[in-house]
């Protein structure tokens, strides 16, 4: 399987960045092909320009939207920032799923999703415990936003959903470990 890992944090030593690292070689090992895409390494431009919004598609984007064609599975990695993604990712999806890559329009008006060949996985690192992320609702917000607001929208999914939540402050050493086996049994057995 080919995998296009979609990676946001600015930081090498991030647990972000373990997390990438771990799922690259477990995929690999498994015998999966493995892309990754570090927005912040890549310098990648967020801001979709109104010449994009009417239509045209720079350099950047086409490269990008190539990946997206090649893979099987999309794999987003990024830290939950004031509740969502940060701005370098939300704008990677503002530029790169635009219409006529990652949907269209019907003759009826209606909406068609043009990714049902893809498979999605979300992999996220959350400030505050899992506990109050579970009590005020925002699991199940997450987990609408990704299917019913981005994915379900381009005709597909997300398969599964990692929430990895009381990082940076409220987990020990042993419960990022679980945390990371947990990720790299789900890419080692993934066919």
């Amino acid at each position: 399987m080919n995998i296009l890992v979609i990676y946001a944090h600015p930081s090498e030593k991030s647990f972000n960045a373990v997390i990438k690292n771990a799922l690259e070689t477990a995929a690999i090992n498994a015998g999966h092909d493995v892309h990754v895409r570090d927005l912040y390494q890549l310098n990648f431009n967020p801001v979709l320009s109104l010449a994009e919004l009417r239509g045209a598609v720079p350099d950047d984007v086409v490269t990008e939207q190539d990946f997206i064609r090649q893979a099987d599975m999309l794999v987003f990695v990024y830290p939950l920032w004031w509740a969502g993604m940060p701005a370098i990712m939300h704008g990677y999806m503002d530029r790169i799923f635009s219409y006529g890559f990652a949907y269209k329009a019907n003759s009826d008006g209606t909406t068609l999703g043009l990714f049902n060949d893809k498979r999605v996985v979300l992999v996220n690192t959350i400030g505050c415990s899992a506990d109050e992320y579970r009590e005020n609702g925002m699991f199940k917000a997450l987990e609408t936003i990704g299917n019913r607001g981005i994915f379900n929208f381009c005709g597909t999914e997300v398969e599964r959903f990692f929430h990895f939540a009381g990082i940076p402050g409220y987990t020990s050493e042993e419960e990022r470990d679980i945390m990371v086996t947990e990720l790299t049994n789900y890419f080692t057995t993934l066919n």
